[in-house]
C-alpha cells in the first residue's frame, strides 16, 4: 500500500518535472543543415498550386528555447512551382531583380505543451518581402534532440500588404488570391546522410 502511494506521488511530481524542462528546453549548438519553404496559392477558376523554394541561410542563437532567437533567408529567384511559365510570372509580380531575398527574423520563442522531444511554439518576428517589412506570430513545433533542431511553422502571409499585385490572367478570369500560406521547416545540426 505504502509502495503505491509513493508511486502515485511520483507520478504527479515527474508531469511536472518533464512539463517545466519542456518549457524551459536547453538547445544545442547546432549549425544550419537544410531547410525548406513550401507556399500554398489559391486561385480563382484555375487549379490551386504549392510551391517550395530551399532556405539559403539560417541560424539560431540562444541556449534555451524561450531565450531563442534568429533569422532564415530564402532567394526569390529560387521558388518553384512545377510550371516554369507559372514560375516566372510570380517573379515578376514579386520583382525579383528588384527585391532578390525573403528574409524572417525570428525574435522571441514562447514554449508550449510538450510530447517526448517535441515542443509546440508560437515563433514572434519580422517578415521582410519586397522590401517591407511586417510583424509575424507563426505557430508551429521545435523537435530537440541531443545534437539537432528542427523547426517546423505556418503563417499566412497577405501579399497586398507587401506592395505585391497578386498575379491575373485572362482579362482577370484567373486570378492569385492574395493571402498565401507558407510553412517553413528548418534543420540545424549534421546534415542528414544520403541514402
Amino acid at each position: 500500500m505504502r509502495r503505491r502511494r509513493t508511486i502515485g506521488l511520483l507520478v504527479p511530481l515527474l508531469a511536472l518535472a518533464l512539463s517545466a524542462r519542456a518549457r524551459s528546453q536547453a538547445l544545442p549548438a547546432a549549425p544550419f543543415a537544410s531547410g525548406e519553404v513550401t507556399f500554398a496559392v489559391i486561385v480563382s477558376n484555375a487549379p490551386n498550386f504549392t510551391g517550395h523554394v530551399p532556405v539559403s541561410e539560417a541560424a539560431f542563437t540562444g541556449a534555451e528555447l524561450a531565450a531563442a532567437q534568429g533569422h532564415a533567408v530564402v532567394r526569390v529567384a529560387d521558388m518553384r512551382t512545377g510550371i516554369g511559365l507559372r514560375d516566372h510570372h510570380m517573379r515578376n509580380a514579386m520583382e525579383a531583380d528588384s527585391f532578390a531575398l525573403i528574409r524572417f527574423e525570428l525574435l522571441g520563442v514562447t514554449p508550449g505543451a510538450a510530447r517526448g522531444d517535441t515542443v509546440e511554439v508560437s515563433c514572434r518576428g519580422r517578415l521582410t518581402l519586397h522590401g517591407q517589412t511586417r510583424d509575424v506570430t507563426a505557430p508551429g513545433s521545435v523537435v530537440i534532440g541531443a545534437n539537432a533542431v528542427e523547426i517546423t511553422a505556418t503563417f499566412p502571409v497577405d501579399m497586398t500588404q507587401y506592395g505585391i499585385k497578386p498575379p491575373t490572367r485572362f482579362f482577370g478570369a484567373v486570378k492569385v488570391q492574395p493571402v498565401v500560406t507558407l510553412t517553413a521547416h528548418l534543420r540545424f545540426g549534421a546534415a542528414a546522410a544520403a541514402p
